[in-house]
Order: C-alpha cells, then sequence, then structure tokens
C-alpha cells in the first residue's frame, strides 16, 4: 500500500498506521555458538569453519564453499565474506574461533554477561516474584499488585486496579519511565497500537527482571484497524513489538472509525466500515484471539451504555473492561453502575486531567481536591486516584517524573470520608477534555 510520511508517523494507504516496521526474529543459534554474542572481529583471530555447514544449490553455499577454508579472519575477508557473514555463521556455529582467541572471547562475554545481569537486578522490585493478588473491589487494594479478578468464576486474569499508563511517551524514550514504574512496583502497563510505544514496553519488561506471569500487559487495536483481518494483523503485529507470546488484556481502542486528518474532508478509514463491523469483524476477531491464547481477556474503550448494550446482544464472549474517560468533572454514574451491574471493569483515564487539555494544575487546584489533600496529607494527585478507587473505578496515571511515579503508586494508605467523595462528585460538570471534547456515544 502507498505511504504518506507526516513528522514522526507512517500513513499507510487511507490509515493512520502505528506499526513499527516489523522486528526481525533472531533465529535460535546452534547449540555450538554456545549462545555467546559474536566476537568483534580482527585479522589475526583464527577460526575454523564446518564443513557443509550450507544447503547445496543456494547462493550462500556457493559462497560458502570459497571462504570456508580459511583459518583466520584475514582469510575469510579475502576469500569473499564479510563481517556480517562472520556473525550470521557464528550464531548459527558454522564458524568458531580456535585458541587464544576463543578463551579470550569467551571471558569478555561473561564480564559483558555479569554486567548485564547487575543492571538486571538493579531495576528488579524486591517484591518481583510476588504474583497478582484478587481483591473484591478496587478500594480493597492494598499494594500494587492488588486488582480485580476477569471473567466469570475464579481464576481469570487479575487486572491490577492502578497501572502505568504510557499515552504520549514517545516510540524511543518510553523504556525509561515504564523501566522506573516497573521498579516502583507497577505490575500493570497500559499501552496502545497508536501509541507506537509498544517496542518500548516490551524492551522494558524483559529488562525490569519481573517475571512475565506477574506482569500485565495491556494494549488496543486503533479505530483504522477495525474488521476481522485487519485486528487479526494488529494483533500480531503488537505481540512481536511487544516481544511476549500473549496480551493480558485486548481492547477496542474507539467504537468508530478513523476521520479527519491526514484523511480527505468525507473519506474514513477502514473503507469498507459500517457500525456492525466492530461487532461482526472486531469483536470476532478478539474472541478468537482470546480462543487461540494470544490474549488472555478482551474490552473495549470509550463505549458508551448504548455501545455496550449493542455489543452484548451478539458477543459470545462479553467485554471484560471498559476504559473510558472518568475524572470529577466527568463522573459517568450511569455508565459506571451499568458497567457494575454486568460484570464489565470501569477503567478511568485522564484521572489527573487530559494532557490533551492541560488540566492536571486546574484539577489539583479543586477545593474539595485541596480539602481531602490536606485532611490526608496526601497530594491531589493521589487524592483524585483515591477517589476513582473509592467510586468503584481502576486508574492508570501517567508520569515521566520517577518522584512523581512512585508519588502516584501510594494510594492505598488512606481512604476518602463519603463525605470527601461527594464533594468531589459535585465538581460534575460533564466536562470531556479528551478526544477534542467528542462525545464517543456519538459515534453510530
Amino acid at each position: 500500500s502507498s505511504m504518506l510520511r507526516v513528522g514522526s508517523r507512517r500513513w499507510y494507504s487511507c490509515e493512520l498506521s502505528a506499526f513499527a516496521p516489523p522486528l526481525a526474529m533472531p533465529e535460535a543459534p546452534a547449540a555450538s555458538a554456545a549462545a555467546l554474542p559474536a566476537p568483534k572481529w580482527e585479522d589475526g583471530m583464527r577460526i575454523k569453519y564446518v564443513a557443509e555447514g550450507k544447503k547445496k544449490g543456494t547462493l550462500s553455499y556457493d559462497r560458502y564453499e570459497k571462504y570456508r577454508h580459511a583459518t583466520t579472519v584475514a582469510e575469510a575477508l579475502q576469500l569473499g565474506s564479510k563481517k556480517s557473514d562472520l556473525n550470521w555463521d557464528f550464531g548459527r556455529g558454522l564458524v568458531s574461533l580456535v585458541g587464544g582467541a576463543a578463551t579470550k572471547h569467551a571471558a569478555a562475554a561473561s564480564k559483558d554477561q555479569s554486567a548485564a545481569k547487575r543492571q538486571k537486578t538493579a531495576h528488579t522490585p524486591a517484591d518481583a516474584a510476588q504474583p497478582l493478588n484478587a481483591v473484591s473491589t478496587p478500594a480493597a487494594a492494598k499494594t500494587l499488585r492488588d486488582g480485580v479478578a476477569l471473567g466469570k468464576g475464579k481464576g481469570g486474569p487479575v487486572l491490577p486496579v492502578a497501572g502505568f499508563g504510557t499515552y504520549k511517551l514517545k516510540k524511543g524514550e518510553a523504556k525509561t519511565p515504564v523501566l522506573e514504574a516497573l521498579k516502583a512496583g507497577y505490575r500493570l502497563i497500559d499501552t496502545a497500537q497508536v501509541y507506537e510505544n509498544e517496542a518500548d514496553v516490551g524492551v522494558a519488561i524483559r529488562e525490569s527482571g519481573v517475571p512475565r506471569e506477574n506482569l500485565f500487559i495491556e494494549t488496543k487495536v486503533w479505530r483504522s484497524s477495525h474488521g476481522y483481518e485487519r485486528t487479526m494483523k494488529a494483533a500480531k503485529q503488537s505481540l512481536k513489538r511487544l516481544g511476549t507470546d500473549y496480551i493480558d488484556l485486548y481492547l477496542i481502542h474507539w467504537p468508530g472509525a478513523k476521520t479527519g486528518w491526514p484523511l480527505a474532508k468525507g473519506t474514513i478509514c477502514p473503507p469498507d466500515w459500517t457500525p456492525a463491523l466492530r461487532d461482526t469483524g472486531t469483536w470476532r476477531a478478539m474472541e478468537d484471539l482470546v480462543d487461540q491464547g494470544k490474549v488472555k481477556a478482551i474490552g473495549v474503550a470509550n463505549y458508551s451504555v448504548r455501545h455496550l448494550k449493542q455489543l452484548m446482544k451478539v458477543c459470545r464472549i462479553k467485554p471484560m473492561v471498559n476504559q473510558v474517560e472518568f475524572h470529577p468533572r466527568l463522573v459517568q454514574s450511569e455508565l459506571l453502575e451499568f458497567c457494575k451491574k454486568n460484570g464489565i471493569v470501569l477503567q478511568a483515564y485522564a484521572s489527573l486531567g487530559s494532557s490533551d487539555a492541560g488540566q492536571a494544575a486546574t484539577f489539583f487546584a479543586l477545593p474539595p481536591v485541596r480539602a481531602a489533600a490536606e485532611a490526608h496529607k496526601a497530594t491531589p494527585a493521589q487524592v483524585l486516584l483515591r477517589w476513582a478507587l473509592e467510586k468503584g473505578a481502576l486508574v492508570v496515571p501517567k508520569s515521566c517524573n520517577p518522584e512523581r511515579i512512585r508519588e502516584n503508586a501510594k494510594i492505598f494508605s488512606f481512604s476518602l470520608t463519603k463525605k470527601e467523595v461527594a464533594a468531589i462528585d459535585a465538581v460534575h460538570d460533564g466536562g470531556r477534555l479528551a478526544w477534542k471534547g467528542l462525545d464517543p456515544d456519538s459515534v453510530e
């Protein structure tokens, strides 16, 4: 398909594509390579090739037969090999170092591995081995490992009540904040196809030292990927970027299709979009991903009560989560009660105000928020997050500041009184900060 680059984003054909270039998955090295990294090749290094290392009749076989008789790196290069060939062959056990070069390389590799292990240990939180723990309500949580069980009965995945959001953390810059969050004890990381930072999240979780089974990874399929095949493709690419075998929670990001810039006026993506497509195409794909074991739980984002009712009429697997804008100015009480009644977890975003609208400072200055913060010796941010938990919603605050990341986690040592919760509720004026103020219920 045709591609247009605007700024740092790639737009494929009609749609916004958040797909980073597919990551090349390295082949497993041969056992004889002993899983050592390739050395820095020097001309005088002695080497030994394996006879008949390449398949006869291939182009690589003909080249290999010309240089495999070399006994030093310099000879191999003179006979037509390249350093990239040496790296490839070494990784597959087709060439090995001989004598002192082998001993020296093994010692250097061991030193590098020890240093990497020390660095990984520095990131590893003390409770990394502790599993996620199910609690009855969000307000009952005592740690960042506590969450609510998804699905029917016991044994479903546990979604932590407080996680770390990555919206607007740029590609290439998200690894460090995510690592800080994991080090601070967060177990839930919330990302999305359109954020373009899934690969960074994947690197961070691998470097964190926290076992994969003790983490909860949540991502979303973007609105231009509605439809069965597009959703299956998006999930496959998200799995590859995250570097994981499964996604804990997969959400439909928006109930409608992509419209507006950079699309031409009056056009829509995907071009075959109809409102029924999100249920008969996108959701069907999500259900199949669960059946295949690639996704543990599925849900939606920005769905209204009407959207949920429509989906629940036709779905085979009921949505387990609805992530929506929810804060003192937008207390979506009807939606919250509907979700509670139907066993759907409501996960709040923009709890501290939306970075789209720069509202954080305004929220912190709200009189009932300031009063509660003073009464409990807490920060306004902690009060806002605690308020959401008291209401029965989950939260995914975001920050790039290590101190704020740790501060936002300290919401379990105090509770708000009913009077304080009601005072914050009273701020509600229906103000929407995300999606340029658009009410998702306006989407057919």
